[in-house]
């Protein structure tokens, strides 16, 4: 195999023989370099800057608080259970505060800032939610467009003073009006009457 036979002298057979085996070697070198240039260009392209080291973790800020409710985008409405009630018959009374803004936001309805006043339609003081009392509460509800909070108080049919007198008494049959108040925002009256018992 290895000692060459022809016509020709042998050099000549071993010369080819060389020049074969060393196409065979370049060839597969060639291929060799071809596969690491292109992996190595698509891992990164010629010419790109090296990728940076990963710099520190970036703290996201937690979504803001909502915001407190604006004094226009409130409504306090006072109701009344009944339009007419017996004199001596306990009344059930409310206050409702409604967000009618375009947005969520947090209302401070703390018992001390909402208020229900009895009065004569001439404005005459008959009887008030605040009335000696002095307890205060953390209320601040979360209400979104459109929605309410009602907070009812039952009122004995009794006359009221803010400093608490002696004189308080039953009211007598007649007109009424109550309104509501959430700190400086007051609803418009809301009328009932009392009429004497059978």
């Amino acid at each position: 195999m290895f000692d060459p036979n022809g016509p020709l002298p042998p050099a000549v057979y071993w010369r080819r023989r060389v020049l074969a085996i060393g196409a065979v070697v370049l060839a597969a070198v060639l291929l060799g370099w071809g596969a690491v240039a292109m992996v190595g260009g698509a891992a990164q392209p010629r010419g790109a800057p090296p990728p940076r080291p990963p710099g520190p973790p970036v703290a996201v800020a937690a979504d803001a608080p909502p915001p407190q409710c604006a004094d226009p985008a409130m409504r306090v409405v006072a109701e009344v259970a009944r339009p007419e009630f017996r004199v001596g018959e306990r009344i059930d009374l409310s206050i409702v505060v409604t967000n009618a803004g375009d947005r969520a936001c947090v209302r401070d309805t703390n018992r001390m800032l909402r208020e229900l006043t009895v009065s004569t339609p001439a404005g005459k003081h008959v009887w008030s939610s605040n009335d000696c009392y002095s307890e205060s509460t953390n209320e601040q509800p979360l209400l979104q467009p459109g929605q309410s909070v009602r907070n009812d108080v039952q009122w004995s049919g009794q006359t009221s003073t803010p400093d608490c007198g002696a004189d308080q008494g039953r009211v007598p049959a007649g007109e009424y009006q109550v309104v509501a108040r959430v700190a400086a925002l007051k609803s418009s009256p809301t009328s009932f009457r009392l009429v004497a018992g059978s």
